[in-house]
């Protein structure tokens, strides 16, 4: 096996266990756990840590390691806010260019997040739940905005595991009703009801990061 090979085998490894936050924020790693972990040798791992921390999921620090960075509220609800746009102009660009949104694949993304619920899957609930945003997003035909909502899925997810692992005790999987009205809505053609649905999402998910964080 080449050794850039072996670079790409380490660096999807580890970054799987970042996005399903089985690395937390504030763990601390090292080169050579990760090279027996991964059962290769030091050289690949430096520079899967390379790309990971250009990434912004991780951190060197000199004599000490590799950091998993904390999430902070700003990066939170700045992610939030921009998917919230993204939703909002989607819906404004299906009114005024005539352009539609992909019901089959909304359902489809709707019921695995359903389905995910029952077998308490949550990694498959918000990997659909983003994916619905997603295909809403696609139908404003923009490929240079859909590739920046790529960028943003995979921290999106991870934000979401990290929160999910923290806080047991907390009801999850409110975004399979989230989803279902804005389905509905979208089935309606009831543009503004969709806009609005977004929104009120967005202010009561600001609202429960600020709180959860002031704890």
């Amino acid at each position: 096996m080449t050794q850039h090979s072996l670079v790409d085998i380490a660096y999807t490894r580890m970054r799987e266990n970042l996005i399903h936050a089985n690395y937390m924020p504030g763990l601390l790693l090292s080169e050579n756990v990760l090279a027996k972990e991964l059962n290769m040798s030091r050289t690949p791992i430096r520079s899967a840590i390379s790309r990971l921390e250009s990434e912004g999921f991780i951190l060197s620090i000199k004599n000490r390691g590799i950091i998993v960075k904390e999430i902070s509220m700003k990066e939170m609800l700045d992610i939030a806010q921009v998917i919230l746009f993204l939703q909002e102009y989607s819906v404004d660009e299906v009114v005024a260019r005539r352009y539609y949104f992909n019901l089959e694949k909304l359902k489809m993304y709707l019921d695995q997040q359903l389905e995910a619920e029952k077998h308490m899957d949550y990694f498959k609930y918000i990997q659909n739940h983003i994916l619905f945003s997603r295909c809403m997003i696609s139908s404003a035909n923009n490929k240079t905005m859909l590739d920046f909502m790529d960028s943003l899925k995979d921290k999106f997810i991870r934000m979401a595991m990290v929160n999910w692992k923290l806080t047991p005790n907390q009801r999850h999987y409110s975004a399979n009703q989230l989803n279902k009205y804005i389905y509905e809505a979208i089935c309606a053609q009831n543009y503004n009801s969709i806009k609005q649905i977004c929104r009120e999402s967005f202010l009561k998910n600001r609202e429960r990061i600020i709180m959860s964080t002031a704890l």
